[in-house]
């Protein structure tokens, strides 16, 4: 089908009743959608049924833990969210994003060890430069590429192998999306400053690795991790004794246990690591690359654009961080 008959195609629906689906597919419910649009839960049921007879589909049928959307609507919510965002950016924001006048808030998904070692430079360069624009540290959603391309997400950063083979943990940017690295980063082994196993001694041999017992940072608090592969592929194994969604925690947990962590070696510059001791891994661990990603729909947003710039900005000022190295 043509654009001009696509948009022909547009004449016969009233745009309010797309703007209302959007807030049924999110919502799955239609007294939370009603709440959502500002309408009463009466005229949400009375769009419902409009919506049913245009689409000649129910869209929201009840299932056994409430609302839930049929194929038909599943299949529409995504494009319509998209299509959504982008007029309501069209019609409100002017071409041109003048930081220092700009009221808006960023999106971001992002681990909680790059937040704790970028976010307070990048706060106080949006405090200079952008007093008005907020940031909001988001949890990841089901399907990232979804949030990016519907804007609910403007940037993530993610860890990404540089040498994925043979530990294919799915940790690649999808070719859909668009991505810059930021930093790359190793890994060391974190113990508290007393622990037993140290000894004075300036290596960790791979004898006493695996005889310790280790905690993993597991956002899904389940599963193995990059180093268990590593070591079942050498016929070893380790024990996790923990599982914690976050460094934050894996940090007050090894200050005061003989608990071995794991983790990127940029992880030492936190404040709260500094009473820690660090070895580099008795093992041949693949460098990672801390990246930025995006949908490419938004790459010549200005907005969006002048985000990026600035997370480039402020990676590189932070002196604690790996330097970008070069790299095909």
């Amino acid at each position: 089908m043509s654009s001009t008959h696509a948009i022909d195609g547009l004449q016969r629906i009233d745009l309010n009743l797309l703007v209302a689906l959007d807030a049924l597919a999110r919502e799955r419910s239609v007294t939370k959608a009603a709440e959502r649009a500002g309408v009463t839960q009466s005229a949400m049921s009375h769009t419902l049924r409009r919506l049913r007879e245009l689409f000649d589909d129910p869209l929201l049928v009840r299932g056994r833990g409430g609302m839930v959307l049929t194929p038909r609507a599943e299949a529409l919510a995504v494009p319509l969210r998209s299509g959504l965002v982008s007029l309501a950016r069209t019609l409100a924001e002017p071409a041109a994003f003048e930081p220092e006048d700009a009221r808006r808030t960023f999106r971001i998904v992002s681990p909680d060890l790059f937040d704790a070692l970028v976010l307070p430079t990048l706060l106080q360069r949006l405090g200079r430069d952008a007093p008005s624009v907020d940031l909001a540290v988001v949890p990841m959603p089901k399907r990232l590429s979804d949030g990016l391309e519907t804007g609910d997400v403007d940037l993530a950063i993610y860890p990404v192998l540089l040498d994925p083979e043979p530990f294919d943990l799915g940790t690649q940017v999808d070719a859909e999306l668009q991505s810059r690295t930021l930093f790359r980063d190793s890994f060391r082994c974190f113990v508290r400053s007393d622990h037993p196993s140290l000894g004075g001694r300036r290596k960790l041999t791979l004898k006493a690795f695996t005889s310790l017992n280790h905690v993993l940072v597991s956002p899904g608090g389940e599963g193995a991790g990059l180093v268990d592969r590593i070591l079942r592929a050498e016929g070893l194994e380790r024990r996790i004794a923990l599982r914690v969604p976050h460094f934050a925690t894996a940090l007050e947990v090894i200050a005061q246990s003989d608990l071995l962590l794991t983790a990127p070696s940029s992880l030492g510059r936190c404040p709260s690591a500094s009473a820690l001791a660090s070895r580099p891994a008795p093992l041949d661990i693949p460098e990672h690359a801390i990246t930025m990603i995006w949908h490419p729909r938004f790459t010549e947003d200005p907005a969006h654009r002048w985000l990026r710039e600035l997370m480039i900005d402020v990676t590189a000022e932070i002196p604690s961080l790996p330097p970008k190295r070069s790299r095909p």
